[in-house]
C-alpha cells in the first residue's frame, strides 16, 4: 500500500489498487442504463450515409477470432503511425513542439508503444518498442502475442493476432506539470491511441479488439518497465478476422 502524500505515490495508490475483479458482476439491462429516461428528447437531423469517418466507425467492431495469416510490413507501420506518429512541428513563443496524431495533454506525450508481433511480412517475430521521432523500432526481446495470453487473463484468441499494441504510461512525464490530474490525461492519452489504432484497421481491412483486463505485474515484467514510474495501461490487438 502507498501513502498518498505526493502526486506520484496518490497515482499508484489507486493504479496499483485497481486490478482485474476477480469475478464477473451481473449485467445490469440497457434499459436501466439510461440516464433520465423519463426526458423528453428533442430528435437530431439523421446522420448522412455517405460520410467516410461515420463509416469507418459503423464498421469498428470488437474481434476474438484472428486468421493464423501474414500481415504486410506496411500495415504495421501505419498502424503505429496512426497511434502516436508525428505529423509536423509548430513554434510556440519561440519553441519548437512536436503535432503528432493524437492529442496529448500540455504535448508532454507520456505514453509509450510497445508491439509484440508475429507473421509480419520481412520482420522477426518478438516485442518491439516504436519511436516517432525515427518512426522505427526498437527491438526489446522475443515475446509474441501468445506469451501475453496467460497475463492477458488467459484471452486465448489473441493467440493469431499479427499485432499486439501495449500503451503504457511514463507517469511523471505528465504529473510534474499536471500533479495528480495527470494520471487521468495520461488514461485519456491512452484512449485516443487506441481509437486510432482501431480506425486504421478498419481502414485497412483488419480485425481489432481493445484489451484493459491483464495482470500488470506480468506484462510490465515483460516489457521490462518498473510498473511504478512506467507501467502497462491498455492492450488492442490487430490482426486478420476469421469470417464467421
Amino acid at each position: 500500500m502507498y501513502k498518498a502524500n505526493e502526486p506520484l505515490e496518490l497515482t499508484l495508490l489507486y493504479h496499483w489498487n485497481s486490478p482485474p475483479p476477480g469475478g464477473y458482476a451481473k449485467q445490469v439491462p440497457a434499459t436501466e442504463m439510461r440516464y433520465m429516461p423519463e426526458a423528453s428528447i428533442l430528435e437530431l437531423p439523421a446522420v448522412p450515409g455517405d460520410n467516410y469517418l461515420t463509416n469507418l466507425l459503423r464498421q469498428r467492431h470488437s474481434v476474438r477470432a484472428f486468421k493464423n495469416t501474414e500481415m504486410p510490413l506496411i500495415s504495421l507501420a501505419q498502424l503505429l503511425d496512426a497511434a502516436c506518429g508525428i505529423s509536423g512541428l509548430r513554434q510556440v513563443e519561440g519553441h519548437m513542439f512536436e503535432g503528432r496524431n493524437s492529442p496529448s495533454a500540455g504535448g508532454l506525450y507520456p505514453i509509450e508503444m510497445f508491439v509484440s508481433i508475429q507473421a509480419i511480412t520481412g520482420l522477426s517475430a518478438g516485442l518491439y518498442h516504436y519511436e516517432p521521432r525515427g518512426h522505427g523500432l526498437h527491438w526489446v526481446n522475443e515475446s509474441v502475442p501468445s506469451d501475453f495470453i496467460e497475463p492477458l487473463l488467459q484471452q486465448d484468441y489473441i493467440a493469431n493476432a499479427n499485432a499486439l499494441f501495449i500503451m503504457t504510461g511514463v507517469f511523471m512525464r505528465s504529473l510534474h506539470k499536471y500533479s495528480t490530474r495527470g494520471y487521468r490525461f495520461i488514461l485519456f492519452e491512452a484512449g485516443h491511441q487506441a481509437e486510432n489504432i482501431c480506425l486504421m484497421a478498419v481502414e485497412l481491412g483488419l480485425g481489432r479488439v481493445c484489451l484493459g483486463g491483464f495482470h500488470d505485474t506480468s506484462v510490465n515484467n515483460i516489457l521490462g518497465i518498473d510498473g511504478q514510474r512506467h507501467a502497462a495501461l491498455y492492450c488492442v490487438a490487430v490482426g486478420t478476422e476469421t469470417s464467421s
